[in-house]
């Protein structure tokens, strides 16, 4: 197994929610000698400094400052999302009924439902409690399968098979975790254990469930990585290994890595939030030499793609099928739902080219309506430049992903030569 695919898989077997996917991330740049820094106090960085700010938990930005002054060399941007599809409790999840403990959820994102019932599925999200005076957030997470969506039996629902499964989200979306009306008070607990707390110290608490079965290579010839959370985790990942990875540079090197991807990016955690803007405003030294910055600039906005499924080919343009393990593709759409235009696709594959990958194309039937990504929004926010790209995927939003194993270390080589700002701009 390569040395990114065992990377890959420890980085999803380690992000259960986006706030430990940017946990995870935290400690893979402080590995490689890069030093935390806040919004909140005054940034005084030189030429080669290696930095990342966390901002709401759940989203981060690091960054290599550039040999020269971002104004005159502009900014090598990588983006990508840490959050996943799939359930979240309720702010009152508890309820006892017919003999057993129930908790209700809300559904994020959009989550392939019907894979996720008889599923093991653990608990991950954070607390709050008060320590010396103080307003304490901390993660935890329970890896063991204490929660499960069980499903009717075929006689129940006999028409499943024909007609597709369906489960109403308010009445039938109901995790057991036990049978007895006090388990609710044992939840508590496992949760406050996590945390390093007592149960009596929680004030609130967020729930987010996952699925405890590991990351798994797959495939005779173990072609294919099987997992949760690969759209979008492996993006994250890929620009992660590339940053590190990454020679200085004239320009400045940055990723961002937003949650609420899956829901808009409306949020103070997303993309449509301000944090990008000022993170690159605060590079730049001044507001004058940011907006010159930016014209300057380029993005990579990451997020993986649907591969040609041999099933559904009738689901997918006649001219453009990415396949697993045939190189990234390039995302487009006339109607604005990517970023990409002919010349930020072009400076793409001139990037592949230099590290002999492949690439492929992906754009919607005509007839069809494709999804979005978070490109399209941060673009519009700076006026860069941005091509959307991905790694191809079957499976997308299901419990359990497929992704090509070969994908992942060519979309690594290309972020690295994006990164070190290889291809000039003019």
């Amino acid at each position: 197994m390569k040395e990114e695919i065992k990377g890959l898989i420890t980085f999803l077997e380690n992000s259960p929610t986006a706030s430990h996917c940017v946990e995870i991330s935290a400690d893979l740049l402080k590995q490689d000698g890069f030093r935390e820094i806040s919004m909140g106090e005054e940034w005084k960085l030189n030429h080669g400094d290696k930095c990342f700010v966390i901002d709401s938990a759940s989203t981060i930005a690091a960054f290599i400052v550039g040999d020269k002054p971002a104004s005159e060399s502009g900014f090598r941007i990588i983006g990508t999302h840490t959050d996943s599809p799939g359930f979240r409790l309720k702010p009152e999840p508890y309820a006892y009924t017919e003999g057993l403990s129930t908790l209700g959820v809300e559904i994020y994102g959009g989550p392939t439902v019907a894979t996720w019932f008889d599923r093991d599925l653990g608990l991950a999200g954070n607390v709050s409690f008060m320590e010396d005076d103080c307003l304490v957030t901390r993660l935890y997470r329970i890896d063991q399968p204490v929660l499960r969506f069980p499903s009717p039996a075929i006689h129940l629902n006999r028409t499943a098979n024909k007609d597709g499964f369906k489960a109403n989200a308010e009445e039938q979306l109901l995790l057991v975790f036990g049978d007895e009306e006090d388990d609710f008070d044992t939840l508590r607990t496992l949760i406050a254990d996590a945390a390093g707390i007592t149960p009596e110290q929680i004030i609130d608490f967020s729930g987010e469930v996952f699925d405890v079965q590991a990351p798994a290579l797959n495939g005779i010839k173990d072609n294919y990585l099987v997992s949760s959370g690969i759209d979008n985790q492996a993006s994250t990942h890929a620009a992660i290994v590339a940053l590190t990875a990454a020679e200085k540079a004239d320009s400045t090197a940055v990723i961002f890595l937003f949650d609420n991807e899956e829901i808009g990016s409306r949020t103070v955690n997303g993309a449509a939030s301000p944090f990008m803007e000022r993170v690159l405003e605060r590079l730049s030294g001044s507001r004058d030499d940011f907006f010159r910055a930016c014209s300057h600039s380029i993005n990579v906005s990451a997020d993986c793609v649907h591969a040609v499924h041999p099933g559904w080919v009738a689901k997918h343009s006649k001219l453009s099928k990415p396949q697993l393990n045939k190189g990234p593709a390039i995302k487009m759409s006339a109607g604005g739902s990517y970023a990409s235009s002919a010349r930020t696709s072009a400076y793409f594959i001139k990037c592949a080219e230099l590290v002999e990958s492949p690439i492929q194309k992906f754009v919607s039937r005509a007839d069809g309506r494709s999804g979005g990504t978070l490109g399209p929004i941060a673009a519009t926010g700076t006026g860069i430049p941005t091509v959307d790209v991905g790694s191809p995927m079957l499976s997308m939003h299901s419990i359990r992903e497929m992704a090509g194993t070969v994908d992942h270390e060519n979309m690594i080589n290309c972020m690295k030569v994006h990164l070190e700002g290889r291809i000039a701009l003019t």
